[in-house]
């Protein structure tokens, strides 16, 4: 097989999980060669019941930072509309001195209403809040790259602003912008992003980057210099049938079915999931970012990572 690069990382959610089960995780994927690992970055759960814990992204990410040497790590995605942009570029600066440089700036919309209205935030129209992420970005980049940067924006401003100490990555942290919305969502990658991260299925992916490579044209920027990363579940097992019986009970629980579910996810043994990811590349893809389920239980990364990486690196 020939060798094809890509990255892979892994989304390693805090919901109903403590902090030494996610630094175990996080060393381990470390350890086996994995690109960059995730949090996520919500207030309480999403996936499981809402009364388990959940634990702040931002203030994990500097925790953990700290329990690795090697990989990438960054939000899949932080909400924009939670902080005032220019905070979260301090933040995100302070982790990537934390890390060494290390620091990927995922960011997004924010989509989730229950989680904005359970926490008092407005939530405006999604027109209104991709209007902020652009403007956001914009701010932040200022903010990583200008001394005492001024900035009057719609929704937000900067004057005389000190922004020390500034990122070890220059000009700063690389950005990844996370959703798929054709109009506007995907022209903010073309126009802020070096990566992109949306789930779907193989035809999906493929078209949705047709329309980011539109948007690239018309924004003046290569969309080859952008990563493509694919979202969402994947279950491996060395057993076939055990990997099924995985993803009946996944889809039982989102209620879907199987059949839909696996069209959107990598199902099946290590050989399966190669071809698989064979599938997503030749659409396009350059990366997958994964969910591998329970994050004390270290099977499916140390699978991947033993099995599955080799044959692309």
């Amino acid at each position: 097989m020939a060798s094809i690069p890509l990255h892979f990382g892994i989304q390693t959610p805090q919901e109903g999980t403590t902090y030494d089960a996610l630094a175990a995780h996080w060393r381990q994927a470390d350890s086996l060669g994995f690109d960059s690992v995730w949090l996520d970055d919500h207030f309480y759960s999403v996936i499981r019941a809402r009364s388990e814990s959940q634990m702040d992204g931002w203030m994990l990410l500097a925790a953990l930072a700290r329990e690795t040497e090697r990989i990438r790590m960054g939000l899949l995605v932080a909400c924009n509309a939670y902080r005032n942009p220019a905070l979260a570029a301090k933040m995100a600066a302070t982790i990537d001195v934390i890390s060494g440089g290390r620091f990927i700036h995922g960011v997004g919309s924010g989509w989730f209403e229950e989680e904005f209205r359970g926490y008092g935030y407005e939530f405006p129209t999604v027109g209104t809040r991709l209007a902020q992420l652009d403007e956001a970005l914009r701010l932040q980049k200022l903010l990583w790259t200008t001394d005492r940067p001024c900035f009057e924006g719609r929704f937000y401003s900067l004057k005389d602003a000190w922004a020390a100490p500034r990122p070890v990555q220059r000009p700063h942290p690389p950005i990844l912008i996370g959703g798929g919305g054709e109009k506007v969502l995907l022209k903010l990658v073309a126009r802020h992003a070096v990566m992109w991260n949306h789930g779907g299925t193989v035809d999906e992916l493929r078209h949705k980057i047709e329309v980011l490579s539109a948007h690239c044209a018309t924004e003046g920027t290569d969309v080859d210099a952008i990563e493509k990363t694919w979202f969402g579940n994947v279950i491996i097992d060395e057993d076939a049938s055990r990997a099924r019986a995985r993803l009946d009970r996944l889809a039982k629980a989102w209620n879907t079915t199987p059949d839909v579910m696996a069209k959107s996810a990598i199902v099946g043994t290590p050989e399966a999931m190669i071809d698989r990811m064979h599938e997503y590349l030749e659409a396009g893809v350059t990366g997958f970012i994964g969910m591998f389920g329970r994050v004390d239980d270290l099977r499916t990364t140390r699978l991947v990572g033993e099995k599955v990486l080799p044959a692309f690196r």
